[in-house]
């Protein structure tokens, strides 16, 4: 494709409602990005071909996202501005995000896929599922979590992960839902409430001891339910086949092949 009639700008805010719209054109993929412009912090770069919006580079505090619904396009524009920005986290749909790998020696690549929930919301939570309403059930948590390899390895200290998940539950930004039994939890999963449309499913875990006994699923089919009584759009992310068999069987799809980069810092 020929430079000549690209032109790379930085969109003004009163512009945000078209590029909006432009996102909306793959909005599978793009639903859980959108209501982000709204956001004080956000920087947005457009390319233009012949005057026609054709990609946006998304640039957040701690990461960049970068959306075409064209494969190929010349990049070495967009990558000079993501170097400027000192940035080294690139996210985005992985046919997109591994055409900048020809501009940046990387020093992180990590793939994974989008799943969406398009199940039936009829399923009846058992009584034995309860919501976490305070602190000290989350200092259970965090002692499920410790109980669980993936999380374990990388988990902060007990009362930083207890605090922020409570802040995070009082604000409404986040529903943990837990099965117990004789006192203590014994499967989880939460669920991020990002918009008034969206939602991610996040931190599913049952220690090795309480596996096999379908209680994974009984906290995604509660949560899956609840959230689509709201009518809000449910998303998960994995990179685990068993985890992602699981989740096709409850009822979620593909919706992207999902791509996380991370820039050397000597690039």
């Amino acid at each position: 494709m020929s430079n000549q009639h690209i032109q790379i700008k930085l969109i003004d805010k009163k512009e945000y409602d078209h590029a909006a719209e432009f996102l909306q054109t793959d909005i599978e993929l793009n639903a859980l990005i959108i209501e982000d412009l709204s956001e004080e912090h956000m920087m947005v770069y457009g390319s233009y071909l012949n005057m026609q919006l054709n990609a946006l580079l998304m640039i957040y505090p701690e990461k960049i996202y970068y959306y075409s619904p064209v494969i190929n396009l010349p990049l070495t524009e967009f990558a000079s501005i993501i170097q400027e920005t000192g940035i080294r986290k690139i996210v985005g749909k992985k046919e997109l995000i591994d055409e900048f790998k020809h501009h940046f020696q990387m020093d992180l690549e990590s793939d994974s896929f989008l799943l969406k929930y398009g199940g039936s919301n009829d399923f009846q939570p058992s009584k034995d599922v309860k919501v976490i309403t305070s602190l000290e059930e989350c200092r259970k948590l965090y002692d499920l979590f410790m109980q669980v390899d993936e999380y374990k390895m990388v988990g902060p200290n007990e009362d930083f992960f207890a605090n922020d998940h409570y802040q995070n539950i009082e604000a409404g930004k986040l529903k943990v839902l837990y099965k117990a039994e004789d006192g203590k939890m014994v499967s989880t999963a939460g669920v991020f409430i990002e918009s008034s449309r969206t939602a991610i499913i996040a931190g599913v875990a049952t220690p090795h001891a309480h596996r096999r006994k379908g209680y994974a699923s009984e906290m995604i089919r509660a949560i899956c339910h609840e959230l689509s009584a709201e009518e809000r759009a449910i998303y998960l992310f994995y990179n685990n086949p068993d985890a992602g068999n699981l989740y096709k069987q409850l009822g979620f799809y593909e919706a992207a092949k999902w791509k996380v980069l991370g820039i050397a810092a000597k690039t």
